[in-house]
This record gives C-alpha cells, sequence and structure tokens, in this order.
C-alpha cells in the first residue's frame, strides 16, 4: 500500500486528453448504517486532494483523481479503469484496474473510525501553494456575524471550490448565529469548525446545538497549564474551561482541537501542555508565534517572541508533535502590535489556519494568510480569478514558493513554507496595519 500511495503522488504519465474537470465534488455513502462523506477536488493541472469524512487527507495526482472520481461515483472498475487507460499513455489495462482495485482498498482504510493508513494532514507544513496549481485555498476563516450578512459568503465560498470553513467566535458569541450558519454551511456541503475561547464555547446548550447542526470541529484557545498565566490571557476562568471543554467536545462526537499562543510567558510551558492535552483526548494543535523584531522595543516587544528565537520554538514545536503522535500545524507568527494590549491580539488568535488557507471578513474582503492586513478583492463585487491573481496573492505565493532552507536548522520541516524568522511571511494584525 506504501508504495501504492507513492504512486499517487509521482508525476502523471503522458496525457492523452484532460482528464476530471476542474472543481468540487461532494457526496456521501451509508454503510453499516453509518454517513461517510466525501470530498473530492481537482484542480486545473488534474492534480486533486481526497477528504473522507473531514478528517483523512489524500493528495492525488491526475491518475488518482479519475480513480477516486469513479469509486466515488460507484462506477465499475472495469469502466474506471479503461478511463484512466483513455487518458494516459504508458499505463496498461492490466496495471490501471489494478490500481484502481488499490485506491479502492485505500478509500475503505479511511473510512475506517481507526486508521493507521500513513495519509497526510491537510495542513502538513510540508503543502503549500508549488505543490500544485491551486485554483484556490482549502480552508477559509470567517469571523462570526449576522447569518443574513454570511450566508451568501459561505455559498459563494462553496462555488469558488473552498470546501473547508471556519466560523471565528468573538467573546460572548451569539449562540443562534453560529448554529444557523453552520447548518446551512452542512447544507451546501461544507466542513464547518468554530474557534474561540473555551468559556464561549462552552455556553450551556451551544456545543450540542451546534453538534445538532452538523459542527465538524471545535478549536479552542490554551495557552499553559498554569492557570494564572492562561486566564492572564483569555479571562478569568477560561482555564478551568478549558479542562472541561475537550471531554464536553468529543462527547458530542465532534472533534475538539486546541490552538495555543507561543509567547516568552509560556514557551517553557509548551511540552506540559502539549502533553496535557493528549492526555484529555485533544490529538490536533495549531501554534501561532506572536513576534517581534529583534531590535523592537517597547510595548512592541511585550511577551512576544524575538525573530531570532522563532526557529527553536517552531523545532520545539516539531518534535513534541513527533513524539506525542499529534497532528500539529505551525500557523504563520502574528507580528506584535503596539496598538492592542496582548491579550486582545492574543484572543483574536491567527489570522488563519494555516498556508492553504484565507480570511474573509463579514464584507466580503479576502485577505492571504500572510503579510500586510490588505484585501486582495471583494467576494461581492470581483472574480474569484481577479482575486487570486490579486498582486497580495501573488507576493504571498512568490514567498512561499520561494527556497527558505539555510544552513542554521536544514531540517526543519516548517521552513518549506516560510523561515519562521522572516518578518516578511509573518500576519500584521488589522490593528497597527502595514499599508
Amino acid at each position: 500500500m506504501k508504495e501504492f500511495l507513492k504512486r499517487l503522488l509521482l508525476p502523471k504519465p503522458p496525457r492523452k486528453k484532460m482528464p476530471v474537470k476542474p472543481g468540487l465534488y461532494h457526496c456521501m455513502w451509508t454503510r453499516d448504517g453509518i454517513f461517510h462523506r466525501f470530498h473530492l477536488r481537482t484542480e486545473p493541472d488534474g492534480s486533486g486532494m481526497l477528504l473522507v469524512n473531514a478528517s483523512a487527507v489524500l493528495r492525488l495526482n491526475p491518475t488518482g483523481v479519475i480513480m477516486a472520481r469513479g469509486i466515488l461515483d460507484r462506477e465499475e472498475e472495469e469502466k474506471t479503469a479503461a478511463r484512466v487507460d483513455s487518458c494516459f499513455t504508458g499505463v496498461s489495462r492490466d496495471e490501471a484496474l489494478e490500481e484502481v482495485k488499490n485506491m479502492k482498498r485505500l478509500i475503505d482504510d479511511m473510512m475506517a473510525p481507526d486508521t493507521s493508513t500513513p495519509l497526510m494532514n491537510l495542513d502538513d507544513p510540508s503543502f503549500h501553494p508549488r505543490e500544485a496549481s491551486l485554483m484556490a485555498p482549502f480552508r477559509a476563516d470567517v469571523p462570526l456575524e449576522r447569518p443574513e450578512k454570511l450566508k451568501p459568503i459561505l455559498e459563494r465560498l462553496w462555488e469558488i471550490g473552498i470546501p473547508v470553513v471556519t466560523l471565528k467566535l468573538p467573546h460572548e458569541p451569539d449562540p443562534g448565529w453560529a448554529v444557523e450558519l453552520v447548518e446551512h454551511a452542512g447544507d451546501l456541503g461544507m466542513i464547518t469548525g468554530v474557534c474561540g475561547r473555551a468559556m464561549d464555547l462552552g455556553g450551556e446548550g451551544f456545543l450540542e446545538d451546534l453538534a445538532l447542526a452538523g459542527l465538524d470541529y471545535a478549536t479552542f484557545f490554551y495557552a499553559s497549564p498554569d492557570h494564572e498565566c492562561h486566564d492572564a490571557l483569555f479571562g478569568s476562568g477560561d482555564h478551568q474551561s478549558a479542562l472541561d471543554i475537550a471531554g464536553a467536545i468529543r462527547k458530542q462526537e465532534v472533534c475538539p482541537v486546541a490552538c495555543m499562543p507561543l509567547l516568552e510567558t509560556n514557551i517553557d510551558f509548551l511540552e506540559n501542555s502539549a502533553r496535557f492535552l493528549r492526555k484529555v483526548g485533544v490529538n490536533n494543535i495549531l501554534f501561532f508565534a506572536v513576534a517581534a523584531l529583534d531590535d523592537a522595543g517597547g510595548e512592541e516587544t511585550e511577551e512576544a517572541l524575538r525573530a531570532s528565537a522563532l526557529p527553536q520554538a517552531a523545532a520545539m514545536v516539531e518534535e513534541i508533535g513527533e513524539e506525542l503522535e499529534i497532528g500539529f500545524v505551525w500557523l504563520p507568527p502574528v507580528k506584535r502590535s503596539p496598538m492592542m494590549s496582548l491579550r486582545e491580539q492574543v484572543t483574536a488568535g491567527p489570522r488563519c489556519m494555516g498556508d492553504v488557507a484565507i480570511r474573509v471578513e463579514p464584507n466580503g474582503s479576502v485577505i492571504p494568510p500572510r503579510g500586510p492586513y490588505r484585501s486582495a478583492g471583494n467576494l461581492f463585487e470581483d472574480s474569484w480569478e481577479k482575486i487570486w491573481g490579486n498582486e497580495a496573492f501573488r507576493n504571498y505565493r512568490e514567498r512561499v514558493e520561494a527556497p527558505t532552507r539555510c544552513e542554521t536548522c536544514p531540517g526543519l520541516a516548517i521552513c518549506a513554507a516560510d523561515c519562521p524568522r522572516e518578518p516578511a511571511g509573518w500576519a500584521s494584525p488589522e490593528k497597527g496595519r502595514e499599508e
């Protein structure tokens, strides 16, 4: 099976004709009374990404895309093999049929709840836009607003081909808004999540209602096993709420995710924090550093990690993730803003959840994951082609596509996207943003 997985990622054989049309395909299967959800997105170059049950993810070359689409359509294996044979040279019908059978077994493995198949995390730090000709990111982060304002945004994101959306919750969010929007996103076919403080997620009946509406994952902030350190950032009592929230999320059969800010005051607690989260059943952790230039002073450096300290912090994240066998994602560092209190900036969280993500404001403005807080266009006013081709995204793609490895830390996987100490790759906050 490992050899088959390697072949799915190998360069495609010479093409006879264009295989599956670019776009997003969504379907559901029922097996033994259990529903299974599939999202297959095909890129303009024929490569693609298969998501199963909003968790297991596999990148595919063009032949893999053809096989996956045929299997999801419940097509006869011989017919799918014939399509592979008709689209590519250098592939015999018998070889294609064997590959289709392998793909079918792989999809079965991905559907299993306790799969050990070596699949790639959607936010794996080695995956970034240069790996394929992406027609759009895979995820969008949207601040919670009234349903009448956000429903058109969700519909537009689905139309573009973005399958995952995270609603970013403010302090004391309106539960009705969040539940209605999660339900609407689910009706469209999207994978949906929320992100906020533990005390805001733990409101009476809120998680239960979100789960009934179709929530796939819930992300809460966690700073430290020291309750004073945590509560100083997220509010009195939030640490106790964080102790309770993971079990409450899992009880609703929703995936719990922790989001950890990295600061001078909590970096020494990093391993203990990760071990605690692993112990309570949180197997996915997002990390975002609040960063400052080495020569910055005053409020610009309050508790922020200096640029020169970021590679070491990133190495710690990788080591802990591998040792504890957790899914970890290093998010673009957030530049410390003197126009915000530390508490305000940390609770605002990362701009968006990874390098294959965007932030979309309630007015429709689209912001890239790194660099200055600058709109690349508006979903209600501009075509997606115009937004995706905007200078803000071109500059972003140029940065993540440029070689960033160096002799200082040559083995750091996170450097595949951008050097963590390079300020041009940080995300500037909206307040105090660079124009």
